[in-house]
Formats: C-alpha cells, structure tokens, sequence
C-alpha cells in the first residue's frame, strides 16, 4: 500500500477517535446539566380545614418551582396514623421549617426529610386511621399562572377517615329526633343523668358524622327545648316532631333516639322498634339493633314490634332505640360517659350507611 494514503487513513482514525472523545464528554456534561436542571425545589406548605364532596377534610398544598414532580406512597413504611411520600428529585427549600404543626383534630404534624440523591420522605401524622381507601386523596395541580410557583402537590385527609362509607348516604336526607327535651326531662337515673342530655348528645354527633359523609340532615332540635311552639303536651310533642319530618318532603328516613328506665334497677339492655307501615321499618330497626349491640356490647333484648306514635304517623321508614337503661347504675354511668355517646353514634351512623348501601 502506499506510504502516503496510509499515513492519511492514520491520521483519519485518530481525528475520529478524538471527535467521538469530544462527543462522550459533551454528552455526560450535558446529561449532568440535564439531570441538575431537573431538581424541583419545595418552597412552601400551606393547610386549611375546609369541605370537600361534603366532607370535612384537611386540604394540604405543597408548592414547587417546576412540573413533574415524580411521588408516590411509600412501600418500606406503612402505618394506620401516618401517610407516608416519597418524593424524586426534590430539593427541600433551606426557608421551608422540617416540622410544621397542622390543625390538630385531623392531622397533628407534617414533617418533611431529605435524602441523598435529591429524594425527599414527606410524612403526615394522623388523628385518626387511614387505613380505609377514602380517608385521602393525592394529586399535583398547576401552580399560579406565571408565578414562580409552578405546581402544587395536593393532599386531602378526611375528618371521616374513610370510615363513613361515605358515597352511600350522601345525598339522602335522615331526620334525627333526640328524645324528650325542654319541660320534658324522659328517664332520670339515680346519679341525676337525664334521658333528653344523652339523647340530645348522641344525636348531635350522629348529625356531624352524616353530614361529613354527604347526607342531608334534619334534626327535630338541637338544643334543650319543647319542640312545639304551643302544644307541650306529650301528644302535641310527639306531633311536632312528625310534623317536622313531615315539613320536609326529601326525609328518607326518621331515627328517634331514646334511653330506657324500669323500676327494677336489674333491667338492663337495648332494643330497637318499629311500626310495619313501610317495606323498610323492620328492616331498618334490624341494622340499628345489629350495629348497637356490636358498639356497645350491652345485653340485646331485640327488634320489637310497637306502636309508638312517631313510627305510626310519620310516613317514611322509622324506627326509635332504647340505647340502654337508665334506672340501671352500671348503664347509666356508660350512657352518660362521651367514650360510650361517641360509640352509640357512630353505631347509629353505620346502621344508616348500611340501609342506603
């Protein structure tokens, strides 16, 4: 071959070696800056207590300066009071406080970690669990148009915690009628607790609960008062509280919510009643007796066929609990503690949930 041409071929292949040299370095540094540009930065949290699909919930904002933020629930830690995220290529913002303090009743602290390679833990700590699918939802928004905020990671954490079934009553209207009330006191036990209190309480958180989960509310009062205007009467009571749910056309359903007394202290135990008027009063005094005796764990005494005057006259499915006895010490000190009030609401609500499922 002639000296020449491969002296020309050499120097060819070194000219390509180092061009294909300068293109590697290029590339990495390129890739680097590539990579490095596409850090997000956290620079802000905001919190609120607001209501969502008529929830009540905690409504969380955390802003970022760019879009795509890469986050997802974490796999390696998992708890029923904690939400857990991971977050990629994130840097903490150095004015953003590691720990900050949220409302208290529905969640207690946000605390945010970095971690090598630009990721980030973010963990909420919750009141209450979190374990049922519908206690939270997670999404990114946009951010303020042309603000340096660019995005936005929302976290909602429902008062409910999911635990409310929550599509099945939204929408429907229930009327809550706490027993007694105003010149009417209902049973007394020996300790001084009264009948219309706990009947009133219990109702009262039953109402909260239905309206966080959607449902329409009509209580027959909410304070410790007569409910007629004129007729204080047992009978024109009994009527005004028919006629409240009657005053309302979209009432599904009417709870009357009672406790017990007999002259033997020994008498003890719940019950539910209902008047066969509709398809649903057996049905419906069935779920509440089922939920009441899992809450509370008192002796069942039954479903129980009656015809007390709010089940007869009031047109739309009815039933009326006795929660337990209140001329029984051991139940009168359960009936007026908040713990055993909170657990008999919560088994009122269930046993609605139920029937609308």
């Amino acid at each position: 071959m002639n000296y020449g041409i491969l002296k020309n071929l050499t120097r060819m292949k070194t000219l390509l070696t180092a061009a294909a040299l300068l293109v590697c370095i290029f590339t990495i540094f390129a890739g680097t800056g590539e990579a490095k540009g596409k850090i997000h930065r956290l620079t802000n949290v905001t919190s609120d207590v607001t209501e969502i699909d008529g929830r009540a919930a905690l409504h969380i904002e955390i802003e970022t300066n760019r879009t795509g933020l890469s986050y997802a629930l974490s796999q390696r830690y998992r708890a029923d009071n904690r939400l857990v995220i991971d977050i990629e290529d994130v840097e903490i913002g150095k004015n953003l406080p590691q720990e900050i303090a949220l409302d208290g009743t529905i969640a207690q602290k946000l605390v945010l970690a970095q971690r090598e390679d630009h990721r980030a833990v973010l963990r909420i700590y919750t009141v209450q669990s979190l374990a049922h699918e519908d206690a939270y939802r997670l999404r990114t928004v946009p951010g303020d148009a042309g603000g340096k905020t660019k995005e936005k990671l929302v976290i909602d954490i429902f008062a409910d915690g999911g635990k409310a079934l929550g599509t099945a009553v939204r929408g429907h209207t229930v009327v809550l009628d706490p027993g007694h009330g105003g010149s009417d006191s209902g049973a007394v036990g020996y300790s001084g607790i009264r009948e219309k209190d706990v009947a009133l309480a219990v109702a009262l958180q039953t109402e909260s609960l239905l309206r966080a989960a959607g449902a329409n509310v009509v209580m027959t009062r909410t304070r410790d008062a007569d409910v007629s205007d004129t007729d204080h009467s047992p009978r024109g009571e009994l009527q005004a509280r028919v006629d409240v749910a009657a005053g309302n056309p979209r009432s599904e359903l009417f709870l009357s919510i009672h406790c017990n007394a007999f002259t033997n202290p020994d008498a003890h135990g719940m019950e539910t009643y209902y008047y066969p008027k509709t398809d649903n009063d057996e049905r419906f005094a069935r779920l509440l007796n089922e939920e009441l005796e899992t809450a509370g764990g008192l002796f069942n005494r039954g479903v129980k066929y009656a015809k007390f005057y709010v089940l007869r006259h009031t047109e739309i499915p009815a039933s009326l609990v006795e929660m337990g006895f209140l001329s029984n010490p051991e139940e009168e000190a359960l009936l007026g503690s908040a713990d055993y009030q909170k657990k008999m609401a919560e088994a009122l609500f269930r046993a609605i949930v139920r029937y609308f499922e």
